[in-house]
């Protein structure tokens, strides 16, 4: 069984290889229209964190917190999009990590102005690996959604992050990454740079 497993890593690692190479490749200078920042501050089991994004009027604040001992986490963001806001609430169960793969379940509730109140199920997968100071990454975000008023539901677009993280020190790491995102018929939908900044106390 073990030999299985590993054989089954292994593909997945090659796939994962090719697909990095797509995505890096389908992302054109056009793309970067804007420059999304994330600062995380995390001290014991809970984090504040903020989202602004250079080029576009939306902001998150963020309030998260990890249950410890337990695969557990829930999370609130206040999200301002120019006038509008919304108020995420999202629950978060780690269900596998093994030799840097894992997949986690997440589930998402939204209120939003001006729109229909929407569910999501937006689980996460793929690949982390730490070398040294650094943790290159590869993570895959389907999304579908339930919409409330319409009852409108399915599959609706992946989000994908390609990056390495950077451990300056035991409280600080910088992690700069590619965020490509493909709509329900896997076209690409648009492309970004992200840089986030984690500061533990």
């Amino acid at each position: 069984m073990p030999i299985l497993l590993e054989i089954i890593m292994k593909i997945y690692t090659i796939i994962a290889s090719l697909f990095l190479l797509v995505t890096i490749n389908s992302a054109q200078a056009e793309d970067f229209k804007h420059t999304e920042t994330n600062t995380f501050i995390k001290h014991n089991d809970l984090t504040f964190g903020t989202r602004q994004n250079i080029g576009l009027d939306v902001q998150q604040y963020i309030l998260r917190k990890d249950f410890k001992d337990t695969p557990y986490r829930i999370e609130y963001r206040n999200v301002h999009k120019g006038v509008r806001q919304e108020h995420w609430f999202r629950a978060q169960m780690k269900a596998f990590k093994h030799n840097g793969f894992f997949y986690n379940h997440r589930i998402e509730h939204r209120i939003r102005e001006d729109k229909d109140n929407v569910f999501r199920y937006r689980p996460q997968f793929g690949y982390k690996a730490t070398v040294g100071s650094f943790t290159p990454f590869i993570i895959f975000e389907p999304q579908w959604n339930y919409t409330y008023a319409t009852q409108d539901k399915g599959y609706s677009h992946v989000q994908t992050f390609t990056g390495v993280e950077y451990k300056v020190s035991k409280h600080f790491t910088v992690a700069p990454y590619l965020e490509v995102d493909f709509d329900k018929s896997f076209n690409k939908d648009l492309a970004f740079f992200i840089l986030d900044f984690k500061i533990k106390l």
